[in-house]
């Protein structure tokens, strides 16, 4: 009876690691709790999944980093990639507070209904929508799109239902 108590409810209060394919470097000197952990490194924490071939997880303050790195030609590699909801996220770095579940990203691309939103800086809030600047709209399924709407600001929701707010916009052609 008390383990069928415990079905419901996550025993995972941390977020959990997967072993890094390169090292993990700890970092405890002068009261500092970072783990850095390189190459192909992904973290899941409830139902959120995060890859990257780079992260480092501050335990005070809950804080996770993650960016892709450059290979011997220069070529980016390992873009974070974040899985929550159904919902896949690109982007070029990321800082996510597992205690406020809020995030700071850089760069991020996602599949929105029929078409792409792009932004340049982003905050994502814990009820899951999503704050922009710099956006851009488009079906163009280019890296850079021959084609959007560009946003100065935006607010993407998710609940109740999905709904896509902006501000100030104009469409750009080639």
């Amino acid at each position: 009876a008390d383990s069928v108590a415990l079905l419901n409810k996550s025993s995972l209060d941390a977020p959990a690691f997967t072993a890094a394919k390169d090292s993990i470097i700890e970092d405890f000197s002068d009261g500092k709790k970072l783990i850095y952990y390189y190459g192909d490194v992904s973290v899941t924490y409830g139902n959120m999944k995060l890859t990257a071939d780079y992260m480092e997880y501050d335990l005070n303050t809950g804080i996770l980093y993650a960016r892709g790195t450059k290979d011997l030609n220069g070529e980016l590699k390992g873009q974070p990639v974040m899985e929550q909801g159904g919902k896949s996220y690109t982007m070029e770095e990321v800082r996510y507070n597992f205690e406020t579940q809020k995030a700071r990203i850089t760069n991020m691309v996602t599949q929105e209904q029929d078409g792409i939103l792009h932004g340049k800086n982003i905050k994502m809030m814990p009820d899951k929508s999503i704050n922009m600047t710099h956006g851009k709209y488009t079906v163009c399924d280019c890296d850079e799109p021959h084609y959007y709407l560009h946003l100065t600001a935006a607010k993407v929701m998710t609940q109740p239902s999905q709904k896509t707010v902006f501000g100030p916009a104009w469409p750009v052609i080639e």
